[in-house]
C-alpha cells in the first residue's frame, strides 16, 4: 500500500491540502474553502465536518484513504490557545489521523523555508502573530490573540490607526496628514460624518485595502503620520519576535555563522515602503542580541506541512534532497 505525507494549511479564508508520496513525489494539491473553526457557527464541529468533506474529495480522486497517510502536518488558523489546540487535535484524530503535528498555521512557514526546521515565522497579513520553533522541538506563539497581547500590526490594525489619526486630527488636536483628504474621498464622508464612520464596521471592512494603499502612498511620499504608523508596525512585530527568541532555546544559533531564520509571511510585508522592514530588522536585532536572517517563503505554506510530516515520521529534519523534491516544483 503506497504511503503519503500530507500538509494542511488551514487559513480563515482558504485551505490548501498538499499530498506527496513518502519517496518525495508530488501527488496532488487541493485548494478549497476554509476549515477554520472560527468561521463556523458551530465552531469545532463545523471545522471537523468541513475538513472531513474536503479530505474525502482529495482522497477519492487519488484512490486512497486516511490509512494511506503515513504522517501529516497541520497548520491551522485559530490554534492560538492551549484549549483550541487540544480540541483541534481531538477533531483530526476523530477523522482518523494518528501520526501528525498540529499548531498555528505560522509553523508551516518555518518548516517550509528554514533548512533546519527551526526559526521564526512573523505574520503580517490581515492580522499578526509570531511563531517560533527551537532546537529542542519546542514551539511558542507570541500574539495572535487580540490587542491585549500587543497585536499592533496587520492590515486591520493599520486601517484602524489611519482612521484613529484622522479622527484625532479633526476632533482631538492631532497632526495633519495628506492621507486624510484621500480617505474622506474614498469613503465619501466629511469631518462631521466621522462619528458615524468609525461606528460602521462593515464599511471600514469594505474599504480596508484601499485605505491601506492610501497610507502606503503617503508614507512613500514622506508623510510623517503615515511613516510613523508603518514604522511602529515593524517595531511592534520585532518586539514579539525578539521576545519569542528570548523565551525559546536556540542553542548554537544566532551568530554570524549560524543565524536564526526569520520567515516573513503576509501581504503587509510586501508593501514597497522600506521603513517598516528596516525598523523590524533593527529592533529585533537590538532586543534579542542575536544575528537573524530573513528568508523568503516561495512555496505554498502547505509544503511546510509535508516536510513537517516527514520530520515527524522519521524523527529527523528532512535531508536537502527530499526538501528539494518538495519545494522545487513550479507551483500553480
Amino acid at each position: 500500500m503506497k504511503k503519503y505525507f500530507l500538509g494542511v494549511d488551514g487559513g480563515n479564508t482558504k485551505t490548501d491540502y498538499l499530498l506527496y508520496t513518502t519517496d518525495g513525489e508530488y501527488a496532488d494539491m487541493h485548494r478549497t474553502g476554509t476549515c477554520s473553526h472560527e468561521q463556523f457557527g458551530n465552531g469545532f464541529a463545523g471545522m471537523e465536518k468541513a475538513m472531513s468533506a474536503q479530505l474525502s474529495e482529495l482522497f477519492a480522486r487519488n484512490g486512497i484513504s486516511v490509512k494511506n497517510i503515513e504522517a501529516a502536518g497541520f497548520g491551522l488558523a485559530g490554534a492560538d490557545l492551549p484549549y483550541q489546540v487540544a480540541e483541534l487535535k481531538k477533531r483530526v484524530e476523530s477523522i482518523g489521523f494518528t501520526q501528525y503535528g498540529l499548531f498555528n498555521d505560522g509553523i508551516l512557514g518555518i518548516k517550509a523555508a528554514s533548512e533546519n526546521g527551526v526559526g521564526l515565522c512573523v505574520v503580517n497579513g490581515t492580522g499578526t502573530v509570531v511563531i517560533g520553533a527551537d532546537t529542542c522541538g519546542k514551539f511558542l506563539q507570541v500574539g495572535g490573540v487580540g490587542s491585549l497581547s500587543g497585536d499592533t500590526a496587520g492590515g486591520t490594525y493599520i486601517r484602524d490607526r489611519i482612521i484613529t489619526f484622522m479622527y484625532a486630527h479633526y476632533y482631538r488636536c492631532g497632526a495633519e496628514s495628506s492621507m486624510f483628504a484621500d480617505v474622506m474621498r474614498l469613503i465619501d464622508a466629511n469631518p462631521q460624518d466621522l462619528s458615524a464612520v468609525i461606528s460602521d464596521y462593515p464599511a471600514l471592512e469594505k474599504h480596508m485595502t484601499d485605505i491601506i494603499k492610501i497610507g502606503v502612498k503617503a508614507a512613500l511620499a514622506g508623510d510623517a503620520v503615515a511613516k510613523k504608523i508603518f514604522d511602529d508596525v515593524g517595531i511592534s512585530i520585532a518586539k514579539s519576535a525578539a521576545g519569542c527568541i528570548r523565551n525559546l532555546g536556540f542553542k548554537g544559533f544566532g551568530t554570524e555563522e549560524n543565524p536564526i531564520d526569520i520567515i516573513k509571511v503576509g501581504t503587509i510585508w510586501k508593501i514597497p515602503y522600506d521603513g517598516m522592514n528596516a525598523a523590524f530588522i533593527k529592533t529585533v536585532s537590538e532586543l534579542s542580541g542575536k544575528t537573524c536572517r530573513i528568508v523568503n517563503l516561495k512555496a505554498p505554506a502547505a509544503a511546510g506541512g509535508v516536510l513537517w510530516a516527514k520530520e515527524i515520521a522519521d524523527g529527523i529534519v528532512p535531508d536537502p534532497e527530499y526538501r528539494k523534491k518538495v519545494l522545487n516544483r513550479p507551483w500553480a
